[in-house]
């Protein structure tokens, strides 16, 4: 795998910024329900850039949202900037069926492509959300192309929502300066949850492909890990800028369907 591919392979999963192992260093508080607005809707599409630290482009991120009845599907996918001619190019594709008034999560999916020399294997996952003995459980499974299936069931804590719709999720606070909140995020490929810290601290003008914008500066903290995004001031409030400490997520173009 060439060292591109491998840090789009590895790094485009975007909901990963915060659940990677960390010890210590976040700091104690009561999770809670997060949502406050559902400022997107169904035929909004969002285009990303996704460039390393050294300002070179890895890739492309595309977000959109659907309708499901009466439930919405929030739907990402990546693909790898360039491969050689004829060879498939990494990819990463997921999609989360939630709640269209709480963003609770239904079920999700996702498949990861990582090329390796000729080839493409694909890691699939699927999950769901349900109850048992009373309890939230997240029911997971990981079919890996080089390993035998995965399946397991994790008893949810309170004020949980899908790591996989993290892009979405920030869109939704109630922003203001000085916000200071705890949730709880699920995430079924790495098959555990974690408590996220969200902190917002000021305003700031980001400048992005897609223009320039007034954003809220969030901060994400799990154990030593601090990430980053930007996140429009005026509605319908996008995700313009996020730099999860390994690339960074530029909004390119937004529109509606």
């Amino acid at each position: 795998m060439s060292p591109r591919s491998l840090r789009l392979g590895s790094v485009a999963l975007i909901a990963m910024f915060v659940l990677v192992a960390c010890d210590g260093a976040t700091r104690s508080g009561k999770t809670e329900d997060v949502v406050t607005q559902i400022p997107f809707a169904a035929g909004e599409r969002l285009t990303y850039a996704i460039q390393g630290a050294d300002g070179v482009r890895l890739g492309t991120g595309i977000l959109t949202v659907a309708a499901e009845g009466d439930h919405l599907a929030l739907r990402q996918s990546y693909t790898e900037q360039s491969q050689p001619p004829g060879l498939p190019a990494s990819t990463d594709g997921a999609a989360v069926e939630v709640d269209a008034k709480t963003l609770r999560p239904l079920a999700g999916t996702r498949n990861i492509a990582r090329r390796s020399g000729n080839e493409a294997p694909v890691d699939g996952y699927t999950w769901t959300y349900g109850t048992s003995g009373g309890k939230d459980v997240l029911r997971s499974t990981a079919v890996k192309h080089d390993r035998s299936p995965s399946l397991k069931d994790i008893t949810l804590r309170d004020h949980y929502y899908d790591n996989e719709t993290s892009l979405w999720l920030w869109r939704t606070l109630a922003f203001a300066e000085g916000y200071d909140k705890f949730y709880v995020s699920a995430n079924a490929v790495e098959q555990e949850q974690q408590r996220v810290n969200l902190s917002i601290r000021q305003r700031e003008t980001v400048e992005v492909p897609a223009g320039k914008f007034e954003a809220w500066r969030l901060l994400f903290r799990n154990g030593r890990a601090v990430r980053t995004a930007w996140v429009n001031v005026n509605a319908p409030h996008e995700v313009v800028k996020w730099d999860n400490g390994d690339v960074i997520f530029l909004l390119e173009s937004s529109s509606k369907q």
